[in-house]
């Protein structure tokens, strides 16, 4: 940003916002597209600088702006074909049975890899060489609405293409070290250090100081999410802001001058982010700290606005998409809070603070943890003034192994509330999606109302109105559905009705093992959870089971353990399958089971009917017991068959019976999908849910032929992603295909 003299400078006092701004919304419209409202927005911007007369802004706006195009631009994508790749030892992640990580090519390119672990390897505090037999493909895209999109979320970081091996070796490397490299050797000593520390001290020192939260620790995540203060851990640079208060009043005792101080802090901040795991609330404390000191030592006239305004925009030229991830938004939104909130007492402004974060929270995660507020209050100030303190004084003391099991002890006592609500969803407020324009105007209008002393009430009105109205749209929507759901290799198929929404799932789907590495994370919490979230769904009133291969009920527990489920329906005699028990059993005063007999009828609404046509005896929960189901909407009739045989699928119907749409039974197998059956029932349209390059090469060849033969058209998910059919009172159904282009 060119220098102004000192009245011109006075008079563009918090100013410097607009031209940031408008590099931002830049950069939405080139990743966007050039879509219609980032254009109004910014043609808006561009018109109140107009307006109110600021032309040396409107000058800069215009440089931001072709700095964004610049920016913005998609870089020209090929395959690579390295053998090697260069990896700091502290951006390497050890899990039992895998190791994985992020490096650079020898082109510069960023990119993620992973290989089967046996052991442990004991990784040299030393830039490393990692050569492997590698199998390059593009980072996979999210394939279901609600489902949290890796392409594009490594794509804001430059990364596009990870590799996987089935070996690889790890060797030093030689060359000259630069001060990244000692800086990235410094911070992986520390790491390993922390390692000695007992459990939550190790916890704390890892994550707090140096920005490496432990993924395993699932049930510490999930409550801090549940709360609605994951931020302290991830986002919030607190420790930034103490370090230098520590410094500052250390060396004022020592008479150390201030300047001289000063001017080391400028150096060592940009180094401490880096070590700090470079965070983006990390690097935003670091500069605002920076231009503080350049505005002390300058005798710089500027606000806090501009302060604010000229970090996000050095942030934003070294990472263009700092504000299009959560952590980003919450970092800088919060931040800024705190700039234009204006009240004295601590409570009110935490509450203010978590009003502004709301809309973003919601954007994200389509819910809103109502303990949020509470939290906020009474555990922010807890961190700050004495758990990152705490936790400065654990790495003191590490020797003395009494004190250190003491503040272990306070630890347990601390955090021992915040993992019992890692399960538990009633303290999450589902609203459900919300439009990018609508967060983005809840967002305007949450810092109006909390900036502004009159008319505030208006404000705050407005937006419970607004908040109001989207809740009823997604609680209440116009439209039912039927929804493949793409978990994979599996089965997971959601029905809905309209307005007065009932909600019932067909299996959950589960990973299948052979034996390799499977990480902790499963297809309920990654993709069916946010789905039903999403749509607005805080609860299902049924549950059926086919039978039970884990493909299909694998993660019945997780969904049980996590998300409110009313009734869980299955063939009789499938609930002395051991395999199904073992699921059940734990839930059993918490959830209705039904079981369901041969022509039993479950009427969810008069237009919306299920009715059992398989099996005819007690189920022992294999494929040829599948629990097949007819369901009818509004006259329009769907077979779902599970993974029942071809023998069987002959004995659903004595006489043919037309099928508007059949789920292929086995995810398209040749041991189903009879071709004699698929003549009864005349399916106008056959869909398959089946996993990307799956190991059983389903839909097999046999059955595609046999479609193709019979006329008979089929949408996959492995080809489209999520499947989708939406029906209404008032207009004709139709399909909704999450990727109209076959997924690659």
């Amino acid at each position: 940003m060119p220098k102004l003299n000192r009245s011109s400078q006075f008079d563009n006092r918090g100013w410097y916002i607009f031209p940031v701004l408008a590099l931002q919304l830049t950069l939405a419209i080139v990743v966007n597209s050039f879509s219609w409202p980032w254009l109004i927005l910014l043609a808006l911007l561009v018109l109140t600088v107009w307006q109110n007369q600021r032309y040396f802004v409107l000058l800069e706006m215009l440089l931001l702006i072709g700095v964004g195009f610049y920016l913005g631009q998609k870089p020209q994508l090929t395959l690579p074909h390295n053998k090697e790749i260069t990896v700091y030892p502290d951006q390497i992640k050890q899990k039992p049975g895998w190791i994985s990580g992020t490096g650079t090519l020898s082109n510069g390119q960023k990119v993620l890899f992973g290989s089967p672990l046996t052991k442990k390897k004991n990784i040299p505090a030393q830039v490393l060489k990692i050569k492997g037999d590698w199998q390059w493909q593009r980072i996979a895209p999210a394939t279901n609405q609600g489902e949290f999109d890796f392409r594009k979320y490594y794509q804001q970081q430059n990364i596009y293409y990870r590799a996987t091996a089935s070996q690889m070796t790890i060797t030093p490397m030689l060359s000259r070290k630069t001060l990244l490299d000692y800086l990235h050797l410094l911070r992986y000593c520390w790491l390993r250090s922390f390692q000695q520390l007992p459990h939550w001290l190790r916890i704390n020192a890892c994550s707090l100081l140096l920005g490496d939260f432990d993924t395993s620790e699932v049930d510490l995540r999930a409550g801090l999410t549940n709360l609605g203060i994951i931020h302290i851990f991830s986002i919030s640079g607190l420790h930034v802001y103490l370090l230098v208060r520590i410094l500052i009043k250390l060396t004022s005792f020592l008479r150390i001058p201030e300047e001289s101080v000063q001017l080391v802090l400028f150096f060592l901040l940009p180094m401490f982010a880096v070590i700090a795991g470079s965070g983006v609330g990390v690097w935003r404390a670091c500069g605002l700290q920076m231009v503080q000191i350049i505005q002390s030592h300058f005798h710089w006239p500027i606000s806090r606005h501009d302060r604010f305004a000229l970090v996000l925009l050095g942030q934003t030229l070294f990472e263009p998409y700092v504000l299009f991830s959560l952590a980003g938004q919450l970092s800088y939104l919060l931040s800024y809070g705190l700039i234009v909130i204006q009240v004295n007492k601590a409570w009110q402004r935490s509450l203010l603070i978590n009003f502004l974060s709301a809309p973003v929270l919601i954007f994200h995660t389509y819910s809103f943890g109502w303990l949020t507020f509470a939290a906020n209050i009474f555990l922010t100030p807890l961190f700050e003034h004495l758990i990152i303190p705490l936790t400065f004084l654990s790495l003191l003391i590490k020797k003395s192994t009494q004190l250190l099991q003491i503040l272990e002890r306070f630890f347990d006592i601390i955090y021992a509330p915040v993992t019992a609500l890692a399960d538990y969803s009633k303290t999450q407020l589902i609203v459900g999606h919300l439009p990018v324009m609508v967060a983005m105007i809840f967002v305007v209008i949450t810092l109006i109302a909390v900036s502004s002393s009159l008319h505030s009430k208006y404000w705050y009105t407005l937006l419970l109105l607004g908040y109001c109205l989207v809740m009823v749209g997604n609680h209440f929507p116009s439209t039912g559905q039927v929804t493949l759901i793409d978990i994979g290799q599996g089965d997971s198929i959601l029905l809905t009705t309209p307005f007065r929404r009932k909600t019932c799932l067909i299996d959950t789907g589960g990973k299948l093992r052979f034996g390799r590495y499977h990480s902790s994370s499963n297809r309920v919490e990654q993709i069916t959870i946010p789905y039903l979230k999403y749509q607005g769904i805080d609860h299902l009133d049924y549950v059926f089971l086919s039978h039970q291969d884990a493909d299909h009920i694998g993660d019945l527990q997780v969904l049980l353990k996590k998300f409110p489920v009313r009734r869980v329906c299955f063939a009789d005699g499938m609930q002395n399958n051991a395999a199904v028990n073992r699921q059940l059993n734990p839930f059993r005063k918490r959830v209705q089971f039904c079981r369901l007999h041969l022509n039993d009828e479950i009427i969810i609404t008069p237009q919306f009917k299920i009715k059992v046509l398989w099996p005819r005896h007690l189920s022992t929960g294999t494929n040829e017991d599948s629990l097949s189901l007819l369901v009818t909407i509004q006259n329009i009739k769907w077979l779902f068959t599970g993974d029942l045989n071809q023998a069987n699928e002959l004995k659903l119907f004595k006489r043919p019976c037309l099928i508007d749409f059949f789920k292929a039974g086995h995810h398209g197998s040749k041991t189903a999908s009879n071709p004699q059956f698929l003549k009864m029932i005349q399916p106008k349209l056959v869909l398959i849910s089946a996993g990307r390059h799956n190991r059983y090469g389903h839909p097999s060849p046999e059955t595609m032929a046999t479609l193709k033969k019979l006329q008979i058209k089929a949408l996959s998910t492995a080809e489209h992603g999520m499947l989708t059919w939406r029906y209404s009172n008032w207009h004709k159904p139709q399909w909704q295909l999450f990727s109209k282009e076959k997924i690659k």
